[in-house]
């Protein structure tokens, strides 16, 4: 009996000591409690002001230059923007475009990245639908302005017109890497590879018109020959007299024999 009323008297005491301890800490868990969520409400809360801004171009102080290829040159179409600042004039905006390259005079466009036209094709300029003609091209132009670049034939005298045409690529291939040029032309009916060559201006070709001579002023040597192609397909000793259809592509390409 003492061992069980020994045993009572510690759980009374247990019971009575636990409850007093337990209403003293739980005011401490609560507040330790509120302190761990105000942490992690903290830590869980977007900061605006911690979060990366993207800032948008600004359109309106900016001009377009673009490449229009229409029917001509339709893989040559392209178009960026560039930054507008005062004083710009239209000549300039095309050599800052990098996809301008003048004659030697600067009065007119030679090429076009790497598409150069033959005399029956001229490149023009339009400025917000305008044609601008290269003595005017030293305006000066405002932010938002579009400056085009096109193609039209020669002896075009009015729009609308839907021509075609005819495209010479020269390659320098492994031997001379840098020499990569095109030289657009407008599509006449019936004509051959032989045709394209002769009427290139850059093209030599030997007395007898069946063999390439130079490609600009480029004369093979002994272990080095120009292979003629068109789109891509290497030509047979008889394959200058093919007749080309619109937009064929004529290449020539130095590689050795």
């Amino acid at each position: 009996m003492c061992h069980n009323r020994g045993y009572g008297q510690q759980g009374e005491d247990f019971t009575q000591g636990g409850v007093t301890d337990m209403k003293k800490k739980i005011p401490g868990y609560i507040g330790l409690c509120l302190l761990v969520l105000a942490i992690l409400a903290g830590c869980t809360e977007t900061q605006p002001s911690e979060q990366p801004v993207v800032k948008e171009t600004d359109s309106s102080n900016t001009i377009t230059v673009a490449v229009d290829g229409s029917t001509f040159l339709p893989d040559a179409t392209k178009s960026i923007k560039r930054d507008f600042s005062e004083g710009l004039t239209l000549k300039k905006a095309l050599l800052n475009s990098g996809l301008v390259d003048f004659t030697a005079d600067g009065k007119r466009i030679q090429s076009v990245g790497e598409v150069s036209l033959d005399s029956s094709l001229s490149w023009a300029v339009k400025l917000n639908g305008k044609d601008i003609d290269p003595e005017n091209w030293g305006m000066e132009l405002h932010a938002k302005d579009e400056v085009i670049i096109y193609v039209k034939a020669a002896d075009s005298t009015g729009e609308g017109v839907a021509y075609q045409t005819t495209l010479l690529k020269i390659s320098g291939g492994n031997i001379m890497p840098d020499l990569n040029r095109q030289y657009a032309g407008v599509y006449i009916q019936e004509c051959t590879v032989r045709d394209v060559l002769k009427s290139s201006g850059i093209v030599r070709m030997s007395e007898n018109n069946k063999y390439v001579v130079s490609v600009e002023n480029v004369v093979p040597r002994m272990n080095q020959r120009w292979v003629i192609m068109v789109n891509d397909k290497e030509l047979m000793e008889n394959g200058l007299d093919m007749k080309l259809n619109p937009r064929d592509a004529v290449k020539l390409q130095l590689t050795a024999s």
